[in-house]
Parts: structure tokens; sequence; C-alpha cells
């Protein structure tokens, strides 16, 4: 492929990948899908149909995306706090106190006793279904459920202890501060 060959198919992959995601990953997704082309052109050139096989790619890289973003989203909305990417109220809203304490819940998340901290970091970091999280410690599924429950009631419970957090009519997070009253905070 040429460089103006290249340039064509950059165009047309931004306009696929801005239909599918928001306007702040689309330079990282068509990143990513090109990184893969180049990565991989000797199947790209064998195959029977690059443009499928393209767009293949290109929905991998865009699933990829939402996987890697859909683990914080878990944890942000498990805590009760709406993702910071979300559109506010505020266009111009400072959505920095929500991206910090979203950074925070892993730590909060490994202070909490072990059956819970192991079902919330397979089911809310890891992404796992609390189905394959039971298989993987060996238990049931109802049993998964009830750890996951009371892990995120304990985690809600740690993060209220150590904050006070300011939300918005819609639950994002407009401001917080730390509690002087709470040493022990993650």
């Amino acid at each position: 492929m040429g460089e103006d060959d290249w340039a064509r198919l950059e165009s047309r992959l931004r306009d696929y990948v801005r239909q599918r995601v928001d306007t702040g990953s689309v330079d990282d997704v068509v990143g990513d899908i090109l990184l893969r082309l180049v990565q991989h052109r000797d199947q790209l050139a064998a195959a029977a149909n690059p443009t499928a096989w393209m767009r293949r790619v290109a929905a991998n890289a865009i699933t990829d995306h939402y996987r890697r973003n859909a683990a914080q989203d878990r944890a942000l909305a498990q805590a009760g706090i709406e993702d910071a990417l979300d559109k506010p109220d505020d266009p111009e809203a400072d959505t920095t106190a929500a991206a910090h304490i979203a950074g925070c819940l892993i730590p909060f998340i490994h202070g909490l006793p072990e059956p819970y901290r192991d079902a919330l970091m397979l089911t809310e970091i890891d992404g796992l279904t609390q189905e394959a999280a039971a298989r993987q410690l060996g238990l049931s599924t109802s049993g998964m459920k009830s750890r996951v429950q009371r892990g995120r009631a304990k985690l809600k419970q740690a993060l209220l202890r150590c904050c006070a957090i300011e939300l918005d009519r819609r639950g994002g997070v407009i401001d917080y501060r730390r509690r002087a009253c709470a040493p022990d905070c993650a």
C-alpha cells in the first residue's frame, strides 16, 4: 500500500470509528487498528476478502476499547459514582473529582476482606461474569452473587467512611473531600 492508500484508509477508518466510539477515543482506536493492520500485514495480504478482514480487525479493536473501559465503568457504577466521561449537566464542569475517586477504588477493594476483595476484583475489575468468577474460585453462582453484593456494600461503606462525596442530580461526582476523622482510609 502506498502512502495515499494509507491516508485514504485512515480517513475511512476515522469515519467508521467516529460512529461507534466517543470523540475523545477516536484517535486511540484508529491508531490501534492501524497498528494491528501493520503488524498483521501478511494476513491482510493473504485474506480472500481484505476489506472484510480489515472490518473485522476494526470491529475487534472497538470491542477491545469498550472492554478496557468497562472495568472502570462497572467499578464506578457499583460505587454509585457516574463515569466522569459521561456528559455532565455543565459541559465546562471539572471531572477531576470523579476521575480521582475512580482511581482510588482499587485500593479500597484491596482493603476489603479476602472473599469480597477476590469477588470484586474478578467481576468488577477483571470483567469476568459472576458465573465465570464462581467457577474460578470454586463457588456456586449464588455464592458468588452474594459475595459480590456484600462486597459492593462494603466498598460503598469504606468509600463513604473516608470521603464526603457531593453528587449532582444525575449522580455524577461534583466534588469530594477526605474526611478528617478517617485515618484508616486506603
